[in-house]
């Protein structure tokens, strides 16, 4: 099994506060929109089957050859593509975190850092469940990024997530009580 390292992500005048790793028994992987994905999942295969099966019922002898491969083809993307939202919505990811005295970092289970941030960006940080003594953790940052396309700007803010963490608990008292003396810091 893989052990995480951080040391070699520290630098020196940086302090280790905590190190976690995400657990299969905590909230689902998109905790905070499963609901909503998994209602939308639902909601596209019921009317991908329903339309195709529409199609092939009242078509009968008219789908032959290449119109009845196209058919079949389209029927298994849009079906397949439900089936991927099912899986989506509760594939577990095993990833590791860690929170120095001024970053924010997430580990993949390949070992490659694939998210630091400066802790001086956080905002807020929500507490979005407990199950089986794990919890998942949402941190809204200030960081908005914006896209223009077509004359429409989209806007969008950067949040970090720590899923199915044990003792998300105590790591939401440590974390929003660093984050109250971050803004002291910065109004000083």
């Amino acid at each position: 099994m893989f052990e995480a390292d951080f040391s070699p992500y520290i630098a020196a005048d940086e302090e280790l506060l905590w190190q976690g790793e995400s657990h299969k028994e905590g909230p689902a992987p998109q905790a905070s929109g499963s609901n909503s994905m998994l209602l939308f999942a639902v909601i596209w295969t019921v009317m991908t089957v329903l339309i195709f099966g529409i199609v092939f019922i009242s078509s009968g002898n008219e789908l032959r050859g290449g119109t009845m491969a196209a058919a079949v083809i389209g029927a298994a993307v849009f079906i397949g593509l439900g089936a991927w939202l099912f899986y989506y919505t509760f594939h577990f990811t095993h990833e590791y975190y860690a929170l120095t005295d001024k970053r924010f970092l997430r580990m993949s289970d390949k070992g490659e850092i694939v998210q630091q941030s400066e802790l001086y960006h956080a905002v807020s940080a929500e507490l979005l469940g407990i199950k089986n003594g794990y919890g998942t953790i949402k941190i809204k940052t200030g960081v908005v990024h914006r896209l223009r396309v077509k004359g429409h700007t989209h806007t969008t803010r950067e949040f970090w997530a720590m899923r199915g963490i044990e003792g998300a608990d105590e790591f939401y008292k440590l974390f929003t009580g660093l984050l109250q003396i971050i803004k002291e810091e910065q109004h000083n």
